[in-house]
């Protein structure tokens, strides 16, 4: 994965995390739905990575049933507590690919690191 990915792949988390900080319970709203399935699917080409996949795929779920129905009563007491359990489930979920995305990136500079240092010899190290 290259840093112009994961900027990427945060701006597309960012885009998404802030769409569901500010959505308030409304009727239907099917084009709010198909900017929210690109900006998923966008960001599932853009990181190869299983865990997530998994992880915009229940973000996506989530935001179906939220954003393409009336009646949320089942996922709650009533349609408004039910619309805020789904929209919780899309946050976690968002929270624990933005901390996967972090994890990635860790990853990439440390082996970007270790290939730099594998062509060093001890004499150029000691000369840094």
């Amino acid at each position: 994965m290259t840093a112009t990915n994961m900027a990427e792949a945060r701006g597309l988390h960012a885009a998404l995390r802030d769409f569901f900080t500010r959505y308030v319970h409304a009727s239907p709203d099917f084009r709010a739905l198909g900017r929210v399935l690109t900006l998923c699917e966008t960001a599932v080409r853009t990181v190869d990575d299983a865990y997530c996949r998994e992880k915009l795929r229940v973000a996506a779920e989530y935001a179906a049933e939220l954003l393409s129905q009336r009646d949320r009563a089942k996922w709650g007491h009533d349609s408004a507590s039910g619309a805020e359990f789904l929209r919780q489930q899309i946050l976690n979920a968002l929270e624990l690919y933005a901390s996967r995305l972090y994890s990635l990136d860790a990853l990439r500079e440390s082996q970007a690191v270790k290939e730099k240092l594998k062509w060093m010899t001890p004499s150029s190290i000691a000369q840094s």
